[in-house]
């Protein structure tokens, strides 16, 4: 029975999709939203270019995000989440399940089931300086290979083959801060230091490793609203803007 399991209203909400979608009745992702909205108990809680973020009432600490365009890189980032040697990482989020609907229209709609996290900023806006992080050092850390990561430009496919190791990835992190403390246009006077890169040697193991495996199939977005925190532990969201078209 549906009821013994975890995540009720989520799986009787896949599974009323499911039926809709074979009887016809819902044919696009405009549908998919109108149900939602209208006929679940699911409650939107953010929404941004490619997907929607939705609260589960009887499961206080997950969301469902539904990602119906064919642009969005988010399921490759999810799939690598998933796997056996990623999934005990802890600056990657844990994804419960993952859904997969196609529509008559040929449209794949993937709904993933993801752990909540906490907020980097204290009203839940989108950090645009280091100063709105929580962790001062990790904001300045951030604008360094954020900065690192915009100097490819929005093709970051040649990543592995331009910066190879994790030293050199540190290296041009340390080059970056450098520069912006230097820059007369922004607040950045701090640099990043030994000390901050100690203190998130794991996070910046992690990071080099998402964007060695993933910047030769998507975008890199490394904006301030993609790390979030579980406990006090920086999790990386959401890293790939959109998927490279074949």
């Amino acid at each position: 029975m549906l009821n013994s399991y975890k995540m009720k209203i989520y799986l009787e909400a896949i599974q009323e999709i499911r039926a809709l979608v074979e009887q016809n009745e819902i044919r696009d992702k405009q549908d998919i939203e109108q149900y939602l909205d209208r006929c679940s108990e699911l409650c939107p809680v953010a929404e941004g270019v490619y997907a929607t973020v939705y609260n589960l009432p009887d499961e206080p600490d997950k969301v469902v995000k539904v990602c119906p365009d064919k642009k969005d890189g988010y399921y490759l980032f999810a799939r690598w989440c998933m796997t056996p040697e990623n999934q005990s990482n802890p600056h990657l989020p844990v994804i419960h399940r993952e859904d997969v609907i196609t529509l008559s229209c040929g449209m794949v709609v993937r709904v993933y089931v993801v752990e909540r996290l906490s907020d980097f900023t204290d009203d839940g806006t989108r950090a645009t300086q280091p100063q709105h992080f929580h962790d001062y050092d990790f904001g300045l850390l951030w604008s360094c290979f954020k900065a690192v990561m915009q100097s490819f430009g929005m093709d970051n496919s040649d990543f592995p083959e331009k910066i190879k190791t994790l030293e050199v990835f540190i290296e041009k992190i340390k080059g970056s801060s450098s520069n912006l403390a230097k820059r007369a246009d922004n607040d950045i006077s701090d640099v990043v230091d030994d000390r901050v890169i100690e203190s998130h040697q794991a996070f910046l193991e992690t990071l080099f490793d998402v964007l060695t495996q993933l910047s030769t199939v998507g975008s890199m977005d490394l904006h301030g609203g993609n790390f979030m925190l579980r406990d006090d532990t920086v999790v990386i969201t959401d890293p790939i803007a959109h998927q490279y078209m074949a």
